[in-house]
């Protein structure tokens, strides 16, 4: 994969290409499509219908959101097509090449793990959703411009809001969400009851508390920067955030504003602001006691020792299959040869982040997959230390960065690394950095010199 130079391949002359100002105009209504999908998010678990038997106590199901996603991937395709263009970058390129690896893993499991066709096509289709998700990285870097990403961000960040917004009115006046949304499900094995906690359209505290950390962490950043940020924002998705009870979840947030304070320093308006939490978290806290009582979270029994369990599982599994692993998202079928004792909702997947990463694709996809984070948090740097750049723009950049870093610490406790919502956010987000180093006259800051590569020349 390409490291610093983008690769612009030109696609075979399938249509005559539009005229500039057709192709102008359609970016313009690229960001308008980009915006609708991100509120689309909104609706999240809400809209879902089981769509394929993965044999392990879990269905796998198509998301509206799924819909939208493919529905806009499939536009991008159409009009690169159109337009014989499609930019790739070091992030595409190794997140291309993780794909690879995951899916070659995955086939030649059929045979050592003697999966069935079935079992490799529900984890085949799963590699499907992470590439459809990844294609919106291609759809902001191809279709969009540098100064659509104001509005992008704010779009995101509304959504955001609202989710929160929305999540503290189910946690006071709609305990067991879940079991509301969906009464036939069942308890433990489609969702798990979480009482008054706030799970929001995600029916999940802990997804739904990094949703929340990641603007939280942005805004924080903004804040240090010197940029304006209204203080109720700040407010809402830190009581949001607490109403989660996700131990997770808080563990993220502390590692992000780490992330913020050793960028900053000793920043007074950071220290405003924990303060302030700390004052909200104190009159919280007889709430989120009692709340943590209830799901036992202040014991190493239950959900922990899960988690631990599934950890030395997953240890064992990778040192069998170190250097392509089992295939992407095969665990599910192959746990069962090594005696797995858990099933239903978390039998198929498995906490740990990036330990799952390297049980599904071994220490040569787990290398792309860091290769690609690394490609897409390496840009940032630069721009939150060019002074000349706005405050709320240096402030989004290492927002991201803190976010990013926390998802990855937050993965350790549950399969957040690929939760297709949380994944939709940090592929836009990622995409926004890459259009921050365009700059104003058109050519990239990491681009001196554009590589062409045509079918006939290679």
């Amino acid at each position: 994969p390409p490291t610093r130079m983008q690769t612009v391949v030109r696609l075979p002359d399938v249509a005559v290409a539009p005229p500039h100002a057709q192709a102008a105009a359609f970016r313009v209504r690229a960001a308008h499509l980009l915006i609708g999908a991100i509120f689309a998010l909104l609706v999240a678990n809400l809209g879902r219908v089981p769509l394929l038997d993965t044999g392990v106590g879990k269905e796998a199901p198509l998301l509206l959101n799924d819909l939208i996603v493919l529905g806009l991937v499939g536009i991008g395709l159409v009009t690169a097509l159109r337009l014989r263009r499609l930019r790739l970058d070091a992030v595409a390129g190794w997140a291309l090449a993780f794909a690879a690896i995951g899916g070659f893993s995955a086939m030649i499991s059929l045979v050592r793990f003697d999966l069935t066709i079935s079992q490799l096509t529900v984890s085949l289709a799963y590699l499907g959703r992470w590439l459809a998700y990844f294609g919106l990285y291609l759809f902001v870097v191809n279709f969009l411009r540098r100064a659509d990403v104001p509005a992008v961000w704010r779009a995101l960040e509304t959504v955001i809001l609202v989710f929160a917004g929305f999540g503290i009115l189910q946690s006071i006046f709609l305990p067991g969400f879940a079991q509301i949304v969906y009464p036939d499900a069942v308890v433990g094995v489609d969702w798990d009851a979480q009482g008054w906690r706030l799970v929001s359209t995600f029916l999940d505290p802990n997804y739904a508390g990094m949703f929340i950390v990641t603007a939280l962490l942005v805004l924080m950043a903004q804040v240090a920067f010197g940029a304006r940020v209204a203080v109720w924002k700040i407010a809402l998705l830190g009581l949001a955030l607490a109403l989660t009870v996700s131990r997770s979840s808080f563990v993220a947030l502390l590692v992000g504003g780490l992330v913020i304070g050793l960028v900053r320093g000793n920043s007074k308006r950071i220290w405003r602001i924990g303060l302030g939490g700390m004052a909200a978290g104190l009159l919280l806290l007889p709430v989120i006691v009692v709340q943590a009582a209830q799901f036992d979270r202040f014991t190493v029994g239950g959900s922990m020792a899960y988690r631990i369990v599934s950890w030395i599982q997953a240890i064992e599994v990778f040192l069998d299959n170190p250097v392509l692993g089992i295939g992407y998202n095969t665990f599910g079928y192959v746990a069962d040869q090594y005696g797995r004792i858990y099933g239903g909702a978390a039998g198929f997947g498995l906490d740990g982040g990036l330990l799952f990463i390297a049980v599904t694709t071994g220490v040569v996809g787990l290398a792309a997959y860091c290769l690609m984070f690394r490609a897409a948090l390496r840009r940032c740097p630069p721009i939150w230390k060019d002074p000349e750049r706005p405050a709320a723009e240096r402030g989004l950049v290492l927002g991201v960065t803190a976010a990013s870093l926390a998802l990855v610490v937050h993965s350790l406790f549950l399969n957040s690394l690929l939760y297709p919502f949380l994944m939709e956010t940090f592929w836009i987000l990622w995409g926004l950095v890459f259009l921050l180093t365009v700059p104003r006259a058109g050519k990239t800051e990491a681009e001196p010199a554009e590589r062409v590569l045509t079918p006939t020349s290679g």
